[in-house]
């Protein structure tokens, strides 16, 4: 159907003068039936005459997987037939969720004998992990006359994915890494009071200051001055990660993302820094149920299989069954790993049956609990009351504050290591926590 251009509605209300200009009466009133009819004919006309469809090929470019919560730069490529300079009104339809800029605008087509290639830069940034759909791609052409518009729908409609930011800049762009340890120096460096790895990593000569328990007795004798081994943290080690996708991580936070998002970034952290260690990086996804297992294999952790399981996982309103996850690792990994659990301390009934089971896990492995602590808990429980609203706010900030400080406690005693931290510096943390263990070879 013809869209009425401006140039339309003017001309239209012009025919409501008519009367006017004419002393009312039934002459000005024939006189305004036939305008209309006149400029209805000749939207029609303009209609009929507008380019169509085949007019414009177009065609949608962009970079897959899209990346999470940062902007992606999509391209529309339009190359319009030969003829007179078009000027069109253009629309695409990025997936609902998605916050884009410069989507919408105007333009003009020149159609000279080759009129060539027309590119309009767009960007995008997905609210949400996980796969979604781009529509069409929708025109606006004008007809000769400049009275109507005709609508075409370029079909451009597809599916993509959209990752977790797999350079962790979202995850780690507030934390101060420089702080982690360089494992690979860490190990051979007993000077500087760090404990030396398990596994043998070169020799060298001897220096003021190394631990005379280094030495290597026999290459001394044959180079004829002192010579210690250098030492580096065991490699091909493994860890676990456990994510919760129940309830517990559904919470959104301030900056839009949710405890599941956050944890997702900082368990791509944990690979990432375990793939440059030589260590590699299960996965074990569950809600109700074990939803997904990505096995630790090889002697690399390779990120493309975790992060095809990662931009999936979605919280979901239903309790966490941690038996039924900690079963499942029991099952596949017999040799001491580290294993790191993503979830919330809030429950104390869910903390019950975490506690009971992270107990008998670690008879075999080091297990830690890693956590979003809430900076506005912190401030409602500390903020003086104004009425009464907001003291009973201040009590029920407390009282969770304390559940979770009295969970923490009982993991803690029971030997189970508790990470805490806010959104933004949980992949840090995480990953400090994994260099602590790897120095000290905990594993």
């Amino acid at each position: 159907m013809p869209i009425p251009s401006a140039r339309a509605a003017w001309l239209l209300a012009l025919g409501l003068a008519w009367p006017l200009l004419l002393g009312g009466g039934r002459a000005g009133l024939l006189v305004m039936l036939a305008w209309d009819a006149a400029l209805l004919s000749l939207l029609l006309l303009d209609w009929w005459r507008a380019p169509c469809a085949a007019t414009i090929q177009a065609e949608r470019r962009l970079r897959q997987p899209l990346t999470a919560f940062t902007e992606n730069p999509v391209s529309l490529r339009l190359r319009p037939a030969p003829g007179r300079p078009l000027r069109i009104l253009l629309a695409d339809a990025p997936p609902p969720g998605f916050e884009a800029t410069g989507h919408r605008r105007a333009l003009t087509l020149a159609r000279g004998a080759d009129p060539g290639e027309v590119i309009v830069d767009y960007t995008v940034t997905p609210g949400a992990r996980g796969r979604h759909a781009f529509g069409d791609l929708h025109l606006r052409l004008p007809g000769p006359l400049g009275l109507c518009w005709r609508p075409v729908r370029l079909t451009l409609g597809q599916v993509v994915s959209v990752y977790p930011d797999l350079g962790l800049g979202a995850g780690l762009a507030t934390a101060d890494l420089a702080a982690i340890p360089d494992l690979g120096r860490a190990g051979r460096d007993s000077r500087f009071g760090r404990t030396e790895g398990r596994e043998f990593a070169s020799l060298r000569t001897y220096q003021p200051g190394d631990d005379l328990r280094s030495v290597d007795w026999k290459a001394t004798a044959r180079r004829g001055w002192p010579v210690v081994r250098e030492w580096q943290p065991e490699r091909n080690q493994t860890i676990w990660v456990l994510l919760d996708c129940g309830r517990n991580l559904g919470a959104r936070l301030d900056d839009g993302r949710t405890r599941l998002d956050r944890a997702v970034e900082a368990t791509l952290a944990l690979a990432r820094a375990a793939a440059d260690r030589g260590d590699r990086t299960g996965l074990i996804l569950f809600g109700a149920e074990v939803e997904r297992v990505v096995p630790a294999e090889g002697r690399r952790t390779r990120l493309g299989p975790l992060a095809e399981a990662l931009h999936l996982a979605r919280s979901r309103p239903v309790e966490a069954d941690f038996g039924a996850a900690f079963d499942t690792l029991m099952a596949r990994q017999r040799r001491r790993a580290l294993v790191v659990v993503f979830t919330a301390l809030a429950d104390p009934d869910a903390t019950t049956l975490l506690l009971a089971r992270a107990g008998i896990l670690r008879r075999h492995h080091l297990v830690a609990v890693a956590s979003i602590a809430d900076p506005d808990l912190v401030e409602a429980a500390s903020a003086r009351p104004a009425g009464e609203a907001d003291a009973f706010a201040r009590a029920a900030a407390e009282r969770i504050l304390g559940e979770r400080e009295h969970s923490e406690r009982r993991l803690t005693a029971a030997g189970v290591a508790v990470i805490q931290a806010a959104g933004a510096d949980l992949p840090a943390a995480v990953v400090t926590r994994y260099a602590a263990v790897k120095e000290r070879g905990l594993l």
